[in-house]
Formats: C-alpha cells, structure tokens, sequence
C-alpha cells in the first residue's frame, strides 16, 4: 500500500504544479493566435490586392469618390489618369454627365483641389469609399460597361452576405452593372448574376473572390437558362397570331420573322423568355418633360433586355438605348388613294397614249399629202391626149370621181382626197377606188398600214373591257407637292426625317405637310376612304399585312420613295449582353435565316389573302354587254343626229331654192 500512497502524493505535487504555471501558458497562446490572425489577415489582403490589380489592369481611367488612396491603392494609380470627387449621393447624382473629352485631375495633395462629380467616362474604373449599407444611395455613378470597387472603412463591421447580395442585384436589374466588387475585412466580394445557387430559385449568387479563380463574366455562348426580358409587340415582320392567342387568354402570341429570330437566338445562347407586355404606344415617344414612353421607355427604365421588333436606324434622342447589328433594310413610300376609273363609255379613246393618237393624225395628214401631189403628178407629167372636156372625162374615169366632184374646183378635190385618205386609214368602207396604176400601188401600202393599226386597236379594245383602266396616279413627289395634300402620319417619329432637312425646297414643302395624327383608325383605311390625304408608310408592310389595299386597288404608292434605312433591335445602352447579342444576330444574318424567313412570312400572306386575290382576277374574266358597247351607240347616235341635221339643212335649203324659181316662173309668165 505504501507505493500507492506515493503515487498519490506525486499526483498532487504535479497538479499543484500545473496550477501555478497556467497564467502564463494561456498568455503564450493568445499571442500565438493573435499572430497567426494578423498573418492571416494580412495575406488576405495582400491576395485582394493581387486580384484588385487584376481586375483593374485594363483600366486607364479612373475615379476615386470621398476617399484618399493608401499605400496599396497608390500603386493601382500608377500610369493612369485618375480623378477625384467629393460629394454626398444627392450632390453626385445631380450633377451633368461627363463627355469622352472631359478634363482631367492628377491626384491632388490638397482637398480644396478637388472637384464635383460630372458623370464617369465610357469604360472607365472607379474607386468609391464608404459603407456598404450607403451603396443603393451611389447607384446613379454606376455604369454597364465601367468597373467599380467599394472600400468598406475599417471601422465598419463586416457585411451580412445577404445584404450584399440583395445590393449587388438590385445594381444588376436597375443599371445594368455587374462588375461591382467590395473590398470589406480584407475579403474581396463579386456578383456573378448569371450562377444560380443551389437550391434557388433566381439567379444571381454573391462570390467571394479568390485567387486563381476567374472572375465574373457573361456567357460566351451559354446562359445555362438565364432569364431574359424580351419584348415583342405588332409590327411589320411580327404580328398578332389569334389561334395561339386564344389557347393563352392571359398573353398576345405573335407570329412572323422577327418572332423566328427570338427563339433561334433563346436557343442559341440557352436562355429562357421572359414576355414582357407591349405597351399601348408600341415603339414610343418622347414626352415633354424628356422621359419615354413605349418600348423606349422601358429599354431607358431597364425593364426590357432587349426588343425583338425591327427599328429603324436613326435618332431617336435616347441615349439611352443602343441598337444590334442591322438585320434587314426597307424603304419609307408615300401612300395616297388610287385613282378613280376611266368610264367604260371613254374606254375606247384610251386605248393608245394622246401621242399614238397624234402620231395616226400626222400620219393621214402626211399620207393625203403624198397622194395629192401624185394625184397632180398624174395630172400633168402625162395629160391624156385630146380636147379640155375630153382630158377631163378621162382623168374622171381615171380616178373614179363621183358626179359631183367632177365639175368641183381643185380645192374640192383636194379635200376630198384629204378625207378619203383618213377613211382607208381606219379601214372604212370606200367605195370608189381609184384606177391609176401608181395610185393604187401607194394605197395598197396604206391599207397595209391600216389594217396593222386597226389590229392594234381591236386587240386594244378587248383588253380596256376586260381589264379595267384608271385616271393617271400621283407618280413622283412632285406631283404629290403640287397636289397639296396633307401628310398625316399614326407615329411622331416619321416627322423627324422621312424628308430629308434643308434638302430641296421641294423636302422643305413636303415635310410642312406632315402632321402626327394618334387616331385608333388604321392610316391607311383613313386615307382609302377620304382621298385627299397621303400618308407614309415603310414598303414592306405592302407587301405583307396591308397587301389587301394593293390588292383590291384601294391605294396607290408612290413610286419614288423618299428614305431608306437600316433597321436592327434595340437593347439598352452598353448593354453587358451586347457582344453576344451581336454576335448570334450576325450568324443569323450572314446565313441568310433572316431573308428566309421574310420570304416565307410573304408567301404566307399571299397564300392567306389568296380568296381576295382569285375573286379580283375572277373580276377580271367579264362578258361583255351592251353596256360595255355604249361607246359605239354613243358615236352611232351623234352620226345620226349630225345626219337628220344635214338632210334637214339639205331639205330647207332646196325648199326655198325651188320656191325662188318658181316665183320667177309666175312673173314671166304674168309679162
């Protein structure tokens, strides 16, 4: 027993021991801790500063807000042009934006050289000092296609990871920005908005960066999914489809080549469609007070990613917005009523041009000159042999004159040479020919020539009955300018420069006549049915869904067309989806998927307006009636009349002649 009570006793010295000297043990490892935290904490800071001059190394502008760079930040500065701005976030966000060519600040040593905020330069970095929970407040200084860095103070604790994801999202949807990184405790914090975390159901995850891990960044070619907000709303190459519409009573499904283009470039890049509602004013317009309406107004507000309607190329004094690569191209024409159709009882006199029918008169003129001078050439290069009233027998015989004309002067004569030659020429019916051998010879040609122009004119006058004609249009802008219509237009953006400023007086006049008129009736119903208005138009939309105006020959355009452009689909201002947008677009557009689908969309509404078009060409297959022939009975009633009018003369006129000579007959009579 006794070497158990040793053992006993040497425990409790050692405890004893132990007891003493722990104060002193407990000191060694809270400095060996503390240490070992300041090591730590001091590499972290140095890798965030390694992957903060990796994420800055492209950068050759940069802004640094309410702060004053420390050692580490000194050497990003380095080599760039820098600017520095104090301000509250009401003082920041008030201030005008910054040009490509604003001036520029070194880095000051004093506070009283510093400046006011003018906005941040394309692509440029900035470099913000303050809290985390102000960042919303900043949101204003920040851009799409900029790099930015929050400094947390020191003094501050560190961010709920939640919080500063909520923060880094709402920068994504509003600006557009996610190149957004914040240096807080010596972490380094990113937002991929295009990772979506496990378990979630939206995308976006906030990223603690570390290095050798690569950076956030958009997609090349896939979004693994990413929803995206495209708006599509009625327009030429996008229409409204009423079957797939009525299957979905909560949306408007529309259907055409631009619809075609959304969902091979969702497919393309893997994303999934989000329809954003058209809005009532569709393409849009700018309100007094300088903000957007329509589509516009959404790619300003960011409520929209991109429109997959076909604009036109051009200002539309939103900066905005910003365009894809062009897609297709089409022309803006002036649309005014057809003209009214020629009455069937005029058909026949339109059958030539007013020149083919001058050029038949001088032709029966020429042709009754050129056989009145061989009518005298026969007369007296070779006068018949024997006495006057012998020559003159003879040559009555020779030339087939009629008693009357026998003893009638040579003015007579030539007259009736004159009319007999316009009665061969439209093949009337003669009936005292000529029995000279060279006059025969010079009428045969002209039968000849008659019998091809009453050919023509037959042909002609089948083709007026059965294809009907109309009055002259309006052909060139000329004619359009002189008819002084007015131009009203459903969308103010056609007032900017269909017509071209400070052109031509003609443009001028032209562009003075346009007036933007929102009424809910179509324009071009609107200008079928008045008449005395023109109105503007893209070309294309003639061909497609207003064909039926065309058609049935309600309208007639212009065919001098006064603007062409480019159109392509718009996107907000720097976009972080532009590049990639472009780039599937372009593959689109240089395999010619695009024109493909434009003639198909074509084709099908030629096949859908088909039954207006058979009953027009149906129209046109008429049996003609005595209505159709009312022309002739109209000419036949006029010879009538001038008939009845001349025998009547004829009558009157032999009436008081014989009355005459029988009162002379009684006077010698009563002598």
């Amino acid at each position: 027993m006794r070497w158990i009570w040793a053992a006993v006793v040497v425990v409790v010295l050692a405890a004893a021991n132990l007891s003493a000297s722990e104060p002193s043990t407990t000191l060694s490892f809270e400095s060996l801790s503390s240490q070992q935290q300041q090591q730590q904490q001091q590499q972290e800071s140095d890798q965030s500063d390694a992957l903060i001059a990796t994420i800055l190394a492209t950068i050759n502008h940069l802004d640094i807000v309410n702060g004053v760079a420390g050692a580490a930040e000194s050497q990003l500065l380095q080599h760039r042009t820098v600017r520095w701005f104090d301000g509250e976030p009401a003082t920041l966000c008030s201030a005008p934006p910054a040009s490509e060519h604003s001036e520029c600040f070194a880095p000051p040593d004093r506070p009283a050289d510093r400046h006011q905020w003018d906005g941040a330069l394309a692509g440029a970095g900035l470099i913000l000092y303050g809290s985390v929970a102000e960042l919303d407040r900043y949101a204003c200084l920040f851009d799409p296609a900029g790099t930015y860095l929050l400094v947390d103070e020191p003094s501050r604790s560190s961010p709920e990871q939640a919080h500063l994801r909520q923060l880094l999202g709402t920068l994504w949807t509003t600006r557009g920005a996610y190149r957004v990184y914040v240096r807080a405790r010596g972490q380094l914090y990113g937002y991929d908005p295009f990772r979506r975390p496990a378990g979630a159901a939206e995308y976006g995850a906030l990223v603690q960066l570390e290095e050798g891990k690569p950076l956030p960044t958009v997609p090349q070619t896939d979004f693994g999914g990413y929803p995206l907000r495209i708006e599509v709303f009625r327009s030429v190459y996008s229409n409204p489809d009423e079957r797939a519409s009525a299957s979905k009573a909560d949306q408007i499904t529309y259907s055409g080549p631009d619809v075609m283009a959304r969902d091979v470039f969702c497919r393309a890049l893997n994303v999934t469609v989000i329809p954003v509602p058209a809005d009532r004013d569709l393409f849009g317009d700018r309100l007094p007070n300088g903000s957007f309406t329509g589509a516009l107004g959404r790619l300003v507000r960011r409520e929209a990613d991109i429109v997959f309607t076909g604009f036109f190329i051009k200002d539309y004094f939103a900066r905005d917005v910003e365009f894809t690569a062009g897609l297709y191209s089409d022309a803006v024409c002036c649309l005014v009523r057809k003209a009214s159709r020629i009455p069937e009882a005029l058909l026949p006199l339109y059958i030539f041009p007013g020149d083919i029918w001058a050029l038949l008169g001088v032709l029966g003129l020429a042709c009754a000159s050129v056989w009145a001078l061989l009518r005298w050439c026969v007369r007296h290069i070779k006068p018949p042999v024997g006495g006057l009233w012998s020559r003159r027998h003879r040559l009555a015989v020779l030339f087939n004159l009629p008693r009357s004309l026998r003893a009638a002067g040579p003015v007579r004569q030539t007259v009736q040479l004159y009319v007999d030659s316009f009665i061969l020429l439209v093949s009337a019916p003669y009936l005292r020919f000529t029995r000279s051998g060279v006059e025969r010879l010079f009428l045969t040609g002209l039968l000849l020539v008659s019998l091809i122009f009453v050919s023509l004119y037959t042909s002609g006058l089948a083709a007026v009955f059965v294809n009907p004609l109309y009055y002259p249009d309006i052909g060139t802008l000329q004619q359009l300018d002189e008819s002084g219509m007015a131009i009203p237009v459903k969308y103010r953006g056609f007032l900017d420069d269909v017509f071209a400023v400070n052109y031509s007086r003609l443009m001028d006049s032209l562009r003075g006549r346009m007036q933007h008129l929102p009424a809910k009736e179509s324009m071009l119903a609107r200008v079928a049915r008045l008449g005395n208005i023109a109105t503007v138009t893209r070309k294309t939309t003639l061909a497609l869904d207003n064909a039926i105006y065309l058609t049935t020959r309600q309208l007639h355009m212009v065919p001098e067309c006064p603007r062409t452009y480019n159109l392509a689909y718009v996107m907000p201002h720097r976009s972080a989806f532009g590049e990639q947008f472009n780039k599937v677009l372009l593959r689109m557009v240089g395999g010619g998927l695009v024109d493909h689908w434009i003639e198909e969309a074509r084709y099908d509404w030629t096949l859908r307006d088909w039954r207006v078009a058979r009953r027009m060409m149906e129209s046109n297959f008429k049996v003609l009636t005595v209505l159709d022939m009312q022309f002739a009975f109209y000419v036949l009633a006029i010879g009538l009349t001038v008939s009845v009018a001349v025998i009547g003369a004829e009558l009157v006129h032999f009436h008081r002649a014989h009355r005459g000579e029988g009162h002379g007959v009684n006077v010698l009579l009563r002598k």
